[in-house]
């Protein structure tokens, strides 16, 4: 089964929390050859086998011009999106989206252990909802987000449908996900 199950996000959010860390990246200025504050032309220089998105991906304040496809990260490919801000039209965020089907176990804990390996220990650890884990590593110019999701449009609650990876200049990433869900007093 490519499919994974709801019973994995468990054993998923349990591997995240106890892969022991390993020699880890001090600070993450982009990823390969993009870099924090890119203009659009430099992005599309440096991404020379990204295709154009028709029409542009809107994000709010942030946008994307261009996918590269099948780009593998411990293991499994993504979709790797380059997003700039509207604010000043630079690089901000780099998105890594892997949907349906995800793949299996051995394959995603191949990933996490790349993940560990690379990053160490996440900053912090939660399951915002049932399903929804979010791991959130930080360095001095970047936070690392990895979410699971469960959910899709078509209602299909008990399979992971996306996972996502996300690269933000630590000047411009969001709250914690963590943070945000967190029982007031």
């Amino acid at each position: 089964m490519r499919g994974l199950g709801l019973a994995l996000a468990p054993a998923l959010a349990w591997s995240l929390l106890a892969f022991p860390a390993r020699a880890a990246e001090t600070d993450i200025r982009g990823w390969e050859n993009l870099t924090w504050g890119m203009t659009a032309q430099q992005v599309e220089s440096a991404l020379p086998q990204a295709v154009p998105l028709s029409p542009p991906w809107d994000f709010g304040p942030l946008y994307a011009e261009r996918m590269v496809q099948s780009v593998v990260v411990g293991g499994i490919a993504f979709d790797l999106v380059p997003e700039l801000a509207r604010q000043d039209d630079r690089l901000v965020q780099i998105l890594f989206e892997r949907r349906s089907p995800i793949p299996g176990p051995d394959e995603l804990q191949s990933f996490v252990n790349d993940l560990y390996a690379r990053l160490g220990p996440p900053a912090e650890s939660c399951v915002v909802q049932s399903g929804l884990v979010t791991r959130l590593w930080r360095f001095p110019s970047a936070q690392v987000a990895l979410t699971a999701v469960d959910f899709s449009a078509d209602g299909s609650r008990g399979r992971l449908q996306r996972l996502l990876l996300r690269y933000t200049a630590a000047d411009r990433a969001p709250p914690s996900p963590c943070e945000r869900n967190k029982p007031r007093p």
